[in-house]
């Protein structure tokens, strides 16, 4: 088969599933320790003091508390402003490492990549929709709370290893799927075993090239045409 030395076998052991899931640990601890650090100056003046405020006071009166309120409407707000730049960071990053490497960090490190179904590379409208699934949620953190991380990590993950193909959400909303390294460029229908492999179109002959490999006038003397003769000159008599 063509796409490798040592080609993946056919069928759903063609394609990482295990390999994914420890690639996405790897990707949401990264993530996570830069959402961290951004959330400290957005959202951490404004918890000090809230925290400060209700120390020392009865909680039960706290949610009748006026001022406790106030600050607590603008927590809030401020995890509103986190959950945005959060969502920024997390498409810069995903969207960045698919089109510049084909792989995030996670993916890099356990030798996977991320192609279209067709073996080809992303484009920038796939690396978008791939994408949408891990950030659109996250503005509305504060307000859902933990479900939207559930549904899309705890169901993401179910879907993949119940699925044949082991293609997440992400995956099925921007047409791709993850590969090993080695098998880049083969289509899923291939990996699967339900289609032919890509064989790679013939290169159309070079007219510039004769068939002896040389250009024209350069190669050995049988491979030149004699010299046209010159007309309207006569040779002179002996």
């Amino acid at each position: 088969m063509i796409g490798g030395p040592n080609p993946s076998p056919t069928g759903s052991a063609a394609l990482p599933s295990w390999e994914r899931l420890g690639a996405a640990v790897i990707d949401f601890l990264v993530l996570f320790v830069v959402e961290v650090i951004a959330a400290v100056p957005i959202a951490g003046h404004q918890y000090s003091r809230l925290i400060a405020y209700a120390r020392g006071r009865n909680a039960a009166n706290l949610a009748k508390n006026s001022h406790f309120i106030a600050l607590d409407h603008q927590f809030l707000v401020q995890l509103v402003h986190f959950g945005l730049v959060a969502a920024a960071l997390t498409a810069v990053y995903l969207i960045g490492m698919y089109l510049v490497a084909g792989a995030t960090l996670g993916k890099l490190a356990l030798g996977l990549r991320i192609t279209r179904i067709d073996g080809r590379p992303m484009t920038v409208r796939d690396a978008l929709l791939r994408s949408v699934v891990f950030w659109v949620g996250n503005p509305f953190i504060p307000i859902i709370g933990v479900w939207i991380w559930l549904l899309q990590y705890v169901g993401g993950t179910l879907v993949i290893l119940l699925r044949p193909d082991h293609r997440g959400p992400e995956d099925l909303i921007g047409r791709t799927m993850v590969v090993r390294k080695a098998d880049q460029g083969r289509s899923l229908l291939e990996l699967t075993g339900l289609g032919p492999p890509a064989v790679p179109p013939a290169s159309p002959p070079d007219p510039s090239v004769t068939r002896s490999g040389h250009l024209p006038g350069w190669g050995p003397v049988p491979d030149q045409s004699p010299p046209a003769p010159e007309v309207g000159r006569e040779e002179a008599p002996g």
